[in-house]
């Protein structure tokens, strides 16, 4: 394995740092967006058994809110409860934008350092191609035996980026797509809710 990062040149250290970047967010967001940390079954008709039986104190609503998104989305619902369901449903929207906000927290950067990755890597391929050919016009006669290997080692950088690239894709995207139904059956909680709440 040295001997590969070695051979790659001096780029194959970014590519190396990004592959852990994306490793390290990829299990941070698998960690954080679990079904019992965002939209745990049953809080809704446990929220719901408290305050028809007036046994809903202070402390439990922070403890709710604290420990999942839908939480925080129903505890807020409480406290503006005695809004107008209009005005209600504006201020949970309000809330809703800092829950999306933290879903989506490191995504941005997951896809970012999925992009530039193949461009490091051809980036590096290009760097190590100049190289080449540099010490091919420097010696005294063509040597195809030391461009094929200038090549072929030039050749790594863009073969590591891309499979970094390709696997950080693939993660963006399924995060993406998972914090997209999250949001939607926290949304479908939340009306279910202030149906309750709100008559």
């Amino acid at each position: 394995m040295n001997e590969f990062i070695i051979a790659g040149g001096p780029f194959m250290w970014p590519l190396l740092a990004c592959s852990v970047l994306i490793i390290t967010i990829s299990i941070e967001r698998s960690w954080f967006l679990q079904n019992r940390l965002v939209l745990p079954r049953g809080l809704l008709n446990q929220i719901v058994n408290l305050i028809n039986e007036r046994q809903l104190s202070d402390k439990q609503k922070i403890e709710i809110s604290n420990l999942s998104s839908l939480g925080f989305l129903l505890v807020n619902c409480i406290k503006y409860k005695d809004l107008k369901r209009d005005n209600l449903e504006s201020k949970i929207e309000e809330k809703a934008i800092e829950v999306r906000y933290s879903l989506e927290k490191n995504l941005t950067m997951l896809g970012t350092i999925a992009t530039i990755s193949p461009l490091l890597g051809l980036l590096g391929t290009v760097v190590g191609m100049i190289t080449a050919f540099t010490g091919l016009t420097e010696s005294s006669g063509a040597n195809p035996d030391l461009l094929a290997a200038g090549i072929s080692q030039a050749l790594i950088t863009t073969a590591f980026g891309l499979l970094i690239a390709v696997p950080g894709l693939v993660l963006h995207k399924y995060f993406e797509q998972k914090i997209n139904y999250l949001l939607i059956n926290l949304q479908k909680e939340v009306s279910l809710f202030i149906d309750v709440i709100n008559k």
